[in-house]
């Protein structure tokens, strides 16, 4: 198992490079497309929707892609206040309801957590669509401090994870996880402001805090989609990715990383 997830993970990190640097803009929408089509798919079930209503849901949002949108310096940062204001509120959600109560709320949690999808993925997809096409090393560092965070809380919760997180939602996950992942979303942070950016105190700080907020949110991406998970009773989103489970499974930090990074990079200056 963890050979076949090691190879999956080089095989994914090589396309996605190879997709960020060489394809054109409209190669890697529709390569946007297809992750958004199985992503939401995979969201639609376990939301408790039914096939053809999670069908639907992927298909709304690969088509919504389309949209011709213009991320200029007044909607790009409103997009992203959109999409963190929506993760936010899913951590809220986390922290005082349980799955077992919103089992019990079967009125309203099938098309509240389905419409949750919208603004907490599509911002991210017209983000990574817009940095690939004016800034492809900036959706590069996103992803690489997103990756190293999960590496990092790997490493930290294996060796020394004993104070579980949220255990109702994620019982795998630790506060020294937690920490460790933050500590390495923070050196890649800094590193990604030095290669690009310089060597300037205040710009390595700034880089350092970016990779630390970043993380936090791909944290809360991840244990949302736990929520929903342990809600459907499912151990995985599907199974298009051996070793990894469902494509959602990589995607939810992801998802909920990139949009705060822009925001960052925005009040930072850092936005081409």
């Amino acid at each position: 198992m963890l050979r076949q997830r090691l190879i999956t993970a080089a095989f994914l990190l090589l396309l996605v490079f190879v997709l960020i640097f060489q394809a054109s803009s409209p190669v890697f929408l529709v390569f946007l497309m297809l992750l958004a089509l199985f992503a939401g798919q995979e969201w639609g079930r376990l939301s408790l929707f039914s096939r053809p209503f999670a069908l639907l849901l992927g298909l709304v949002l690969a088509v919504l892609l389309l949209l011709p949108l213009w991320l200029n310096n007044l909607i790009g940062p409103m997009l992203a206040d959109i999409s963190v204001a929506a993760w936010l509120l899913w951590a809220v959600l986390m922290l005082a309801v349980s799955p077992s109560m919103l089992d019990r709320a079967s009125i309203w949690q099938r098309p509240f957590t389905g419409f949750m999808l919208l603004p907490a993925f599509l911002p991210a997809f017209w983000f990574a669509s817009q940095l690939q096409r004016q800034s492809p090393h900036q959706l590069l560092w996103v992803i690489l401090i997103i990756s190293a965070g999960d590496v990092g809380a790997m490493t930290f919760g294996k060796l020394w994870g004993r104070r579980r997180l949220i255990p109702r939602v994620s019982p795998g996950k630790t506060w020294e996880g937690l920490l460790g992942g933050l500590l390495a979303s923070a050196i890649v942070g800094t590193l990604g402001a030095w290669i690009w950016l310089g060597a300037h105190p205040l710009v390595l700080c700034s880089g350092a805090l970016l990779g630390v907020v970043t993380a936090i949110f791909a944290v809360i991406g991840d244990l949302a989609e736990s929520y929903l998970k342990r809600r459907a009773d499912r151990k995985d989103s599907g199974q298009l990715l051996p070793g990894h489970g469902g494509l959602l499974d990589r995607l939810d930090s992801i998802s909920a990383g990139i949009p705060v990074f822009v925001a960052g990079i925005y009040y930072l200056g850092w936005w081409k």
